[in-house]
Order: C-alpha cells, then structure tokens, then sequence
C-alpha cells in the first residue's frame, strides 16, 4: 500500500466570473467542486493508475466528510482524526480577463496537540503495512511546530522511501532528513536557491536524496538522481483547459513507477504522460488512466548532456 499524507484536504472550486469589480457585488456564473489538497490529488492519480494507496489528514467538519466518501468511492481508504472545524475550500477563478487562472486558498482548520498526536500515532501505526510514503501540501493552522521532516525520519529509520512535494523553509528542512526523492517545480526552486537553472537546483536538491523532480511549466519535466543520470521529458498537447494539480499528477506517476519498479527513462516517460493528462480534463487536479496512456506514447524523451559534481 501507498500511503499519502495530506494534512489539510480541501474542497477545490472552478468558479465561474465574467469580471470582478472591486468594492461592488460580484456574481458567479457557475462553480464546479472536486476534492483537494495536494496529497488528496495524488492519492487519486495512484489509484487511478491502480495501484492501492490510503491517505491520512485531518477530516473537518461537512466537508472533510464530503472529500472522504469521495475518496473511499474510488477505493482509497482514509485514516487520521476528525476535527470539528470544516476543511477548507480553495477557489480557481475562470474569466475571460485578468483574474482567469487566480487562485484564493483557504488556511484550513484549527489542529490541536490532541489529533496532532493522533495524527502522528496513525502514521506510525499506518508504516507497518505501507511500501511507499507520499507527502505534499501545507499544514493547517496550529499552535504545535510539526514538519514533513519529522515523518522522513521515521519512515526512513523503518527503510521506507519518501517521496516529498514542499517548498520554502520547509523544503531546506526537509532535505536535511534525507527523504528519496523531493519534487518541486522550477520557481519554487529559484525561491529556495536563487538558482534559475532547473538542472542546477536539481543538482542542490540531489546532495540530500536519491531523485529530484524538477517541473517547468510547459518546459515539462527534469529529472535527476543519484547514478547521474538526466533527463528532460515533455509531452506537448494541443490545447489546455487546466494546470492545476499537474504537478501533483506527475507525482503519482513518479511514486507509482518506483512501486512497480520502472526505469529511470519510464520514471520519467510516466510522471510526465500523468501530468500532462491532468490539463485536459475539466476535473481539477485529476487525471483518466486511459489519457495517461495514450499520453505515454507522445511523450518526448531526451538525455541531457550535464556533469553532476554529487
């Protein structure tokens, strides 16, 4: 079993505007909910692709039980505590002017050192049966300091691998517990590393863990691991009706290609074909099998020629 964590699921909204008029009353058009938050978004990806995983966050209120029954009705079970606050909801706007493409986050609700604990608990206990452990996406609001670090350390101390999708100071945190592999996309990078190139920050990242996913927008996908091997995987489609949650589809591909054991070149060739499936469906964050593998065969493939000094 797959296991990924998702401190702060969310109820993700495509809202409809015509424009948006500050100081005035402003009316949607049409909106549309999935299930999200980033760990959400790819334990959906892994079990599309079929593989068994389970999720375990913080399951607020009406709509935390709203994103678990949708969870559980594609197979995936769900663990952690139940808080009383609702989770969050997170809103993309479409509009034919400038706010298309903005999105408003929610903060989430309040976590205490109670379901914090239990939380901790459940993942300890959820490692006995777990071959891969996948996290991504903020935390809640909380008065207790907790990080993605704290679960590397002990899945590693049991030899299980992390794959880990986190930006700012947590990524530095994080990459000094030594997780498997760190995915992130090219401007997070810059913002971490004052670094531009992404085969330079993937090379940053490569000091603390064994593969690095750099993504690039339509640039696609460079990935990095330890035996120096690079590579740039693009997969270019003809039109895109959304890029959110792209990066978390190609996350499910590279955690599901390490679960059934692939090579370094269908690591990549998967991870990319799963997040460029992603932009074609109106669904946010959330791709079809059946266009992941027909995007498996589009898929442009190229070694790059660059001296890793590890």
């Amino acid at each position: 079993m797959i296991l990924c964590l998702c401190p702060n699921p969310s109820v993700d909204k495509f809202v409809w505007v015509e424009e948006f008029v500050n100081g005035k009353t402003n009316r949607i058009e049409k909106e549309q909910s999935f299930p999200g938050g980033k760990g959400i978004h790819v334990a959906l990806g892994i079990a599309e692709l079929g593989e068994e995983c389970a999720v375990l966050g913080f399951w607020g209120g009406y709509t935390g039980k709203w994103i678990r029954q949708f969870c559980e009705e594609k197979g995936i079970r769900c663990f952690g505590p139940e808080v009383s606050e609702p989770n969050r909801t997170c809103f993309t706007f479409r509009s034919n002017k400038s706010l298309d493409g903005t999105e408003l986050l929610g903060a989430g609700p309040f976590i205490d050192e109670e379901n914090i604990n239990h939380f901790c608990s459940e993942f300890s206990r959820l490692l006995d049966i777990a071959s891969l452990v996948c996290m991504s996406g903020s935390w809640p609001p909380s008065n207790i300091k907790i990080e993605y670090s704290d679960f590397i350390k002990v899945a590693g101390e049991k030899g299980i691998k992390t794959f880990v999708d986190c930006s700012g100071k947590s990524l530095l945190n994080n990459l000094l517990a030594n997780p498997y592999c760190i995915h992130i996309n090219n401007q997070e990078g810059f913002e971490v590393f004052n670094e531009q190139s992404p085969l330079k920050i993937g090379e940053i990242i490569l000091k603390n863990c064994d593969l690095a996913a750099i993504t690039c927008g339509a640039d696609g996908l460079y990935l990095l691991d330890k035996n120096h091997s690079v590579i740039h995987a693009n997969c270019k489609l003809d039109s895109i009706i959304s890029a959110v949650g792209c990066g978390d589809a190609l996350m499910a591909g590279l955690v599901v290609a390490q679960k059934r054991n692939l090579s370094f070149i269908e690591t990549a060739r998967i991870s990319v074909a799963c997040g460029s499936a992603n932009c074609i469906r109106e669904e946010l964050g959330m791709f079809y099998k059946q266009d992941a593998e027909r995007l498996l065969t589009k898929a442009e493939l190229s070694s790059v020629d660059y001296e890793l000094t590890l």
